[in-house]
C-alpha cells in the first residue's frame, strides 16, 4: 500500500501530506478512493490531487486475473501510442509471489509454463510500450545454507532487469520504518551499493558504504 510522501506528483510537499493526513488521507489508496471535489475544497487542492487521483488500484487476487488485466492493459496503451494522448507511466505488481506461488510445486504442471507467459507480458509493457514496470517478490530461506533467495527460485531471477533487495534492520535502536536497501541486479550500476531508508518518509538518512564481496 503506497503512502502518500512529498514529491509522489509535481506540487505535492510535505505540507500538503500532513494536510491530507489530518483528513483521514494516508495512503494512495485512500486518495484514489475518495471524492476528488470534497478533498479539494477541504484541503484546497488543485491538480496535485488531480495528478493521484489518476493512479488506478486493481484488486486481482489470483495469476489468471492478474493476466487479464496486464492484456487489457497492453490494448489500452497500444491505442493511447496511436492517439499520441497520455499513456500509463509506471505498472506496479504487488506482489507476483502471492498469485504464482501457489502454482508451483507438486503435480501443477502448468504453474511454470503460466510465470513465464505472466513474465513475458510484463517484459511487453516495459519493452514494446515504454513503459515502468516495478514487481515485488518475498524472500524465503534457502533449507540447507538458510540463506535469503527470492521466493519464485531461479527461473525468476532472469525476469527482472533491475533488482532490490529490501530487508529489515536487526539493531534494537532501529525504527520499525527502516529499511536496508542494497542492489543486487543491474544492467548498468555495480551491485551491492546499500543504503538505509525510512519506508515512512522515503527519505535516507544515511549512505551505508558499498556491501563487500560479490552479490547473486
Amino acid at each position: 500500500m503506497g503512502v502518500l510522501r512529498a514529491g509522489l506528483c509535481p506540487g505535492l510537499t510535505q505540507d500538503m501530506v500532513q494536510l491530507l493526513g489530518s483528513r483521514g488521507i494516508k495512503t494512495v489508496v485512500d486518495l484514489v478512493s475518495a471524492n476528488l471535489e470534497e478533498v479539494a475544497q477541504k484541503c484546497g487542492l488543485s491538480y496535485k490531487a488531480g495528478a493521484l487521483q489518476r493512479i488506478q488500484v486493481v484488486h486481482a487476487f489470483d495469476i489468471f486475473q492478474v493476466l487479464n488485466v496486464l492484456q487489457d492493459l497492453r490494448g489500452t496503451l497500444a491505442q493511447q501510442v496511436t492517439s499520441s494522448s497520455g499513456t500509463v507511466k509506471v505498472v506496479v505488481v504487488d506482489s507476483v509471489a502471492a498469485v504464482v506461488s501457489p502454482l508451483l510445486g507438486g503435480q501443477q504442471r502448468e504453474g511454470f509454463a503460466l510465470m513465464m507467459q505472466l513474465a513475458r507480458e510484463l517484459k511487453t509493457l516495459a519493452r514494446d510500450l515504454g513503459t515502468a514496470v516495478v514487481v515485488t517478490n518475498h524472500m524465503t530461506r534457502d533449507r540447507d545454507s538458510g540463506k535469503l533467495k527470492p521466493a519464485l527460485g531461479r527461473s525468476w531471477s532472469f525476469v527482472p532487469s533491475t533488482r532490490i533487495l529490501l530487508d529489515t534492520i536487526e539493531e534494537a535502536e532501529a525504527s520499525g520504518s527502516q529499511r536496508t536497501v542494497c542492489l543486487t541486479k543491474s544492467p548498468r550500476q555495480p551491485t551491492g551499493l546499500q543504503e538505509m531508508a525510512d519506508i515512512g518518509t522515503w527519505g535516507t538518512p544515511e549512505q551505508s558504504p558499498e556491501l563487500q564481496g560479490d552479490q547473486t
